[in-house]
This record gives C-alpha cells, sequence and structure tokens, in this order.
C-alpha cells in the first residue's frame, strides 16, 4: 500500500516553511497532512514556528522571552526574502478548515506542564476538530501527558538515530513513532506493525528514499518535496 504524505512544515515549495502561506499551499494539495511544531510564548500562548528562536530585521528573537501578540507581528528572516511570519494556531485552523488534510503537530517544549498542553486541547476542541488532529514529540513526557488527558489518542514518538533505543518507549507504551529515514529497516515497520501501530518517517526528498521506503511498508512519509502524486 502506498504510503501517506505528510507536508513538512507546509508545502513551501514557493514561499516561507512553517508559515500561513505554506499551510494554504498544503490544504490545497495533495497531501494526507501537514506538518508543523509550536513553542510556548512569555505569556504561554501556542506559536507556530520550528526552532525556539528566530531572526527578524537581523534581530535574533527568543519565543519563550517574547510575549505572543508582539512575536506574531514580527516579520520572519528568511533565505529567499518571502513574506513571512509566524502563524498562530487560529491561522491553522482556517487554513484547514475546507480541506480534508490532518494536523501533524510536534509538540516542542521538552516537557509542557498539563496545563499548557489542556489549554492546547481545549484551542483546538473549540477551533477546529481534534479527531483531525495527531501530536507528535522528540521527548516522551508531552507524549505520556497526552495519552493521560486523551486516552488512545493518535501520538507518535519523534526518533532520530542517536536515540534509538526510544523505540521500545514507544512500543511499550503503544505509541506510533515516526522515525528518522536513515536509521528505518523492515525489522523496525515489522515490529511495530505487529501491535497494530503505525510507522512514519522523516525527511522523505529522494526518490530512492521513497522507493525502499515504500517497499518496507512505512504509514507515512514526511517530505519537502514529495506530494501524494509521488
Amino acid at each position: 500500500m502506498k504510503p501517506l504524505c505528510i507536508a513538512h512544515r507546509g508545502c513551501h515549495w514557493n514561499c516561507y516553511e512553517n508559515t500561513i502561506q505554506s499551510f494554504h499551499a498544503a490544504a490545497n494539495g495533495n497531501f494526507y497532512g501537514i506538518e508543523l511544531d509550536v513553542h510556548l510564548t512569555k505569556d504561554k500562548k501556542w506559536i507556530i514556528h520550528h526552532d525556539p528562536e528566530f531572526l527578524s530585521n537581523g534581530k535574533k528573537i527568543i519565543i519563550k522571552k517574547e510575549k505572543f501578540n508582539y512575536l506574531t507581528n514580527l516579520p520572519l528572516d528568511n533565505p529567499k526574502n518571502y513574506q513571512a511570519k509566524c502563524p498562530s494556531l487560529d491561522e491553522l485552523f482556517d487554513a484547514l478548515r475546507n480541506s480534508d488534510k490532518k494536523a501533524i503537530i510536534e509538540i516542542k517544549p521538552k516537557n509542557p506542564s498539563f496545563h499548557n498542553l489542556k489549554k492546547l486541547i481545549k484551542e483546538i476542541k473549540e477551533k477546529f476538530d481534534l479527531n483531525r488532529v495527531v501530536f507528535i514529540a522528540f521527548y516522551p513526557w508531552p507524549l505520556i501527558k497526552l495519552r493521560i488527558l486523551l486516552k488512545n489518542h493518535p501520538v507518535q514518538l519523534l526518533v532520530e538515530k542517536e536515540h534509538l533505543f526510544l523505540l521500545d518507549w514507544a512500543y511499550n507504551f503503544n505509541w506510533d513513532i515516526d522515525v528518522e529515514s536513515s536509521c528505518m529497516n523492515e525489522r523496525i515497520v515489522k515490529r511495530f506493525h505487529s501491535k497494530k501501530l503505525k510507522v512514519n518517517t522523516w525527511t522523505i526528498d529522494d526518490k530512492k528514499d521513497l522507493q525502499r521506503l515504500e517497499k518496507m511498508g512505512v504509514d507515512y512519509i514526511t517530505s519537502n518535496v514529495f506530494d501524494q502524486n509521488s
């Protein structure tokens, strides 16, 4: 079965990643879902950006040290000088509202509080559809807390080659996985499929790599360059 394709940080072929423009492009494209990253601001609101800081007009901005309204109005410096700002979750939900795409939300803080995760869940329930959201994280702690708050809700543990031991955490906690492509193998796929757990892999931008993973039977690929037609 052909794996489902997830747009990594939106579809940013003609715009900057993790922006409202990239989310609209992905919402109108041939994708299963849209991957994005969220951080907490100084006033404990969730905002979309990949890194914990960014440059704006050459000045370094640290997200956790600034308030939400200030951050969402700053231009993002980027190599191609695209118009870009950090979007809010509201803007993401507006972009997805008239599509069938899922939001694959990566929780970037290592160990967010129950309170802040509850606020995130509440925002999704009020303004979008929790059934169209999958939570992913490199750290176990957000996923443990999310499963306490949302029993059986789909979550994926992100695993890179330096931390393959975390696959045992995912297997024992019954979490789906999202594994760095260079260390993905058929044994991992079979192991997790034996428990009916899903296997995602990142970041697939090479055709031979795509074909290799498709033969393994992975369920999803996360890509900067491919869509469902690839």
